[in-house]
């Protein structure tokens, strides 16, 4: 029963980790500023953090008979459509920092970092879809509480980064 309630307080750290990590790399890519390291370091901190409760709750999950998820569920054999959301949103967030690490060494160019950085927001969305069809708590007023202001967050990000662009009826004034 520890394991369960370990599997779903971690995912909700998680879950709220990436949300922030999504928009706060949405209000630094904006274009009116360049990002100081502190708030770089910021986006990494969470996303550290965010990364630590994911591998908690897949080794919470595996461990738990009860959740009945199998070793190959990593990788999308032999488990639930759901669960291979999130085994893709978790292969996702480990692809994520190892890209850093590649632009960081020079051997991945900034055009692809930036490219592949992109997948942040599928990683937030199979997270949200994971969590809708595999949480056992995903009916409760408090997830839905939960994902609803986490998408009100990324959406609100989201809307305030694309109101920022430049429109290019206001470029050629």
């Amino acid at each position: 029963m520890i394991l369960w309630e370990i599997a779903r307080a971690s995912a909700f750290v998680a879950f709220g980790c990436y949300t922030l990590v999504v928009a706060w790399g949405v209000l630094l890519a904006g274009r009116g500023w360049k990002p100081a390291a502190p708030q770089l370091s910021f986006h990494r901190f969470l996303s550290s953090l965010g990364l630590v409760a994911v591998v908690i709750h897949v080794t919470a999950v595996l461990l738990d008979h009860y959740a009945r998820v199998p070793l190959t569920g990593l990788v999308g054999v032999g488990s639930r459509p759901a669960v291979d959301l999130g085994a893709a949103a978790l292969w996702l967030t480990i692809a994520l920092p190892i890209s850093f690490r590649l632009k960081r060494a020079r051997i991945m160019s900034q055009r692809a970092w930036r490219g592949l950085h992109y997948f942040g927001y599928a990683v937030w969305g199979l997270a949200l879809l994971h969590g809708i069809a595999a949480g056992t708590d995903s009916r409760s007023y408090p997830a839905i509480a939960t994902y609803a202001v986490a998408g009100s967050i990324v959406a609100a990000a989201a809307w305030w980064r694309w109101m920022e662009r430049p429109s290019p009826a206001r470029e050629a004034v």
